[in-house]
């Protein structure tokens, strides 16, 4: 791993851009880089040194967002962190998202007493909001179907 350290701390500030701590984004990109695609809790301290907080809490947060999945092993104590990309690009989670923060703007929008540019740039921006979610389940079964093509082709 020690030969992507470079790449994972480049890769990483965009993550941080979309509102990642720094640990979250790294440990995201150590997680799709490492053997195996997945890590311990200690692999993942041991390699960016930082504490035992950070990486928690880290993972938890990747864990809630859907981004990654832990499970145990053959009876060990051991939790192993995997990048769960299927979980991160399923309708339900995506669609779940998109109504939080639609239900977000539609109370903003409500609570808000007047009538300016910024209530209509939050009525346009609600109406973008309902058409994804309308055309979200088409797109997700274009992808699928297309990639169901591309392995039978394959």
């Amino acid at each position: 791993m020690e030969k992507y350290r470079d790449r994972i701390e480049k890769l990483s500030t965009p993550l941080e851009g979309l509102g990642f701590s720094p640990v979250a984004a790294r440990a995201y990109i150590y997680l799709l880089l490492c053997e195996g695609h997945q890590a311990t809790f200690e692999q993942i301290v041991e390699y960016f040194g930082v504490s035992k907080s950070a990486v928690s809490n880290a993972l938890k947060w990747l864990e809630t967002a859907n981004m990654i999945t832990s499970r145990t092993m053959g009876g060990q104590r051991k939790r192993y962190f995997s990048p769960g990309l299927t979980n991160l690009f399923n309708v339900d989670t995506m669609s779940e998202r998109i109504k939080v923060f639609f239900g977000f703007l539609d109370e903003v929008k409500s609570l808000r007493e007047t009538e300016d540019d910024l209530s209509a740039e939050l009525e346009d921006v609600s109406l973008l909001y309902k058409m994804i979610l309308v055309e979200l389940p088409l797109i997700m079964e274009r992808w699928q179907r297309t990639i169901a093509l591309n392995k039978a082709g394959s």
